[in-house]
């Protein structure tokens, strides 16, 4: 239901993957630290996951507007329930 948030993530967890690899094979601090604009890597992932926070504080707020009784929740406890719905057992001990 969030398309866009899905492909930053995926981005975003890629570029991780890909850094904690290259971590993996030269593990000496000062040899990762040297790799080619890992800082700038870094910066980007993060207004990424801002972006992607951002669009997920949207939708909740959206799901809290169509059902004002999430109003009530944290944005964890709501996930829980959305992610939940085909279990009704499971959402609730939230209601």
């Amino acid at each position: 239901q969030m398309p866009t948030e899905g492909r930053r993530f995926a981005a975003v967890d890629a570029m991780w993957r890909k850094v904690m690899h290259a971590t993996a094979d030269k593990p000496e601090v000062l040899r990762v630290g040297e790799q080619d604009k890992l800082l700038d890597k870094f910066q980007e992932a993060n207004k990424f996951l801002e972006l992607i926070q951002k669009g997920l504080n949207d939708y909740l707020e959206t799901k809290r507007l169509a059902f004002p009784r999430f109003f009530f929740l944290s944005n964890d406890e709501l996930l829980e329930i959305l992610s939940q719905t085909k279990n009704p057992l499971a959402v609730q001990p939230h209601l």
